[in-house]
């Protein structure tokens, strides 16, 4: 029996965003493995954008028992991600056009199987936070954003 479920959700959710067609040449992080290298479009799963090198929370989950006993429990989880935007112009209008584009890709995703093949009940994108961030190659949108899921274990 898992302890828990978010480990595999994760690694769920930085697949399944690989995998849609729809973010093709998107790079897709897992966590710290961020590469700002050149200005692109990215999403990264388990990090809340921060580029400094600071420490960061990538996730969380809180369980409980009730109306479960003993034997099983629900978990409730969130995993914080953020995508930007980023083409090294200065246009913020088309990049928080674009940025939302790829939220909404994101959502769709999601929503295309909100289970994640059964490894967990339900999914969802719950929340999300716009911040602009100006660069030496040009301004980029930042969406941070999280996604939820209830799991029985």
């Amino acid at each position: 029996m898992a302890t828990s479920v978010l480990p595999t959700f994760i690694n769920a959710l930085v697949t399944r965003l690989k995998s849609t067609s729809s973010l093709a040449g998107i790079r897709v992080f897992d966590g710290i493995e961020i590469d700002l290298s050149y200005p692109g479009d990215a999403i990264a799963v388990g990090h809340d954008g921060n580029t400094e090198g600071d420490d960061i929370t990538p996730a969380s989950a809180r369980q409980e028992y009730i109306q479960l006993g003993a034997i099983s429990k629900f978990e409730d989880g969130q995993v914080t991600c953020a995508l930007w935007s980023w083409d090294g112009g200065t246009d913020l209008s088309a990049r928080r056009t674009r940025a939302y584009a790829l939220l909404g890709d994101v959502e769709v995703a999601i929503r295309n199987d909100v289970s994640f093949g059964g490894i967990v009940l339900y999914s969802g994108l719950e929340t999300h936070e716009m911040t602009y961030r100006q660069t030496n190659q040009g301004a980029a949108v930042v969406v941070q954003f999280t996604v939820t899921y209830r799991a029985k274990i």
